[in-house]
């Protein structure tokens, strides 16, 4: 099978779930002995048609930096050269820019969230009502590309409901992965009687970190915490670690690097997800969880979907520091599976193999 994917974010050249789900799926793919390209956008001008993947890689330019015909010209020539039976795309503006109206082949559209709405809550230059006015255009464009995909997947059962309630389509469940092999337990060493806790998260308001660094607040000392990754709320979260007089006990460690990541999880006893809006899945769950780290997650978005396969006591029951502080003192006083049990059951279900599997038989069904 020969499968072009379409995607505007793509890992290692960008951060973020949905990134990390294009460049595994579609590794997987190609492992299975599938011809695969990517179709992405310009996020470098150093960047080769060749990414580090050996996966062939043709980008589009950023929106506003060429005339719209420069778009399906890019798409009708990789198209001519590459000659995909499928189209599997990852988000609405490159699948709304690039695939003319013409295009006859089928058109697979995994739904990862709705651009509009989180638009409307991310962190932005923009002001707030701008992103008011404009997240229904977002929504326009989000219909079009859904209402012309062939089919549709959702990672979970919120997005299944999400995707119903906007735009009346219903979608496959298949959930996102991991890579068993390369997440994989690592032996703590931390100093005893020390709880370390660990985060990994874009520093948007979305995410939760003001509430979990208060939380930190309310926990006793022996309670550690470090937060990986960028974003704008990087300021504002140092000012508050040091106005609670917390800068001894929580460290905001920045970028964490793709091969340090088996490290970062491995070296927590706890990962904390402290989300308040809009978590479609959730692939930080499953590398902690693969790396025999046991998870806390608030019941927001499909966080309980995953949450209740291990433990139903690990879901926080709001977003807030008192609840994420008790949730912390409670599991703390029990004794979770053991890393290799934890690794082999998410191995067993979620491993990058597995899912691309699923994917595969929908793709041929199609053709």
């Amino acid at each position: 099978m020969r499968i072009l994917v379409i995607c505007d974010v793509l890992s290692p050249q960008t951060v973020g779930g949905a990134g990390r789900f294009a460049r595994e799926v579609t590794t997987a793919f190609g492992e299975r002995g599938n011809a695969v390209e990517f179709l992405t956008r310009q996020v470098s001008a150093n960047r080769s048609r060749n990414d580090a993947n050996d996966i062939k890689t043709t980008y589009y330019p950023f929106v506003g930096k060429a005339f719209p015909t420069r778009f399906r010209k890019i798409f009708n020539q990789t198209i001519r050269d590459f000659k995909p039976d499928l189209v599997h795309v990852h988000q609405p503006l490159p699948a709304f820019l690039l695939i003319p109206s013409s295009f006859s082949r089928p058109i697979v559209y995994t739904f990862h969230s709705s651009w509009a709405e989180e638009f409307k809550i991310k962190s932005s230059r923009w002001p707030r009502v701008f992103r008011k006015i404009v997240s229904p255009l977002l929504a326009e464009v989000e219909k079009r590309a859904l209402h012309r995909a062939t089919a549709i997947t959702v990672l979970s059962e919120f997005s299944q409901r999400k995707l119903k309630r906007l735009y009346n389509r219903e979608g496959v469940i298949i959930p996102g992965g991991v890579n068993s092999e390369r997440f994989q337990p690592i032996e703590k060493v931390q100093p005893n009687q020390t709880l370390r806790l660990v985060t990994l998260r874009n520093l948007v308001p979305r995410m939760g970190l003001p509430q979990l660094i208060r939380a930190m607040k309310l926990l006793p000392s022996h309670i550690e915490l470090t937060i990986g990754g960028q974003g704008p709320l990087r300021n504002e979260l140092m000012g508050l670690i040091g106005s609670l007089g917390l800068s001894k006990r929580v460290q905001l460690a920045g970028h964490v690097p793709d091969d340090d990541l088996s490290h970062f999880y491995s070296s927590a006893n706890w990962f904390v997800l402290p989300t308040v809006a809009l978590e479609g899945f959730g692939l930080v769950i499953l590398e902690s969880l693969s790396c025999g780290t046991p998870v806390l997650g608030t019941r927001i978005g499909a966080i309980p979907e995953l949450l209740e396969k291990f433990d139903p006591q690990w879901i926080i029951k709001e977003p807030t520091p008192e609840a994420i502080a008790a949730t912390i003192l409670s599991v703390s006083e029990n004794s979770p599976p053991s890393p290799t049990q934890l690794h082999d059951r998410v191995s067993a279900e979620f491993d990058w193999r597995n899912i691309a599997a699923r994917y595969l038989d929908l793709f041929a069904s199609l053709i």
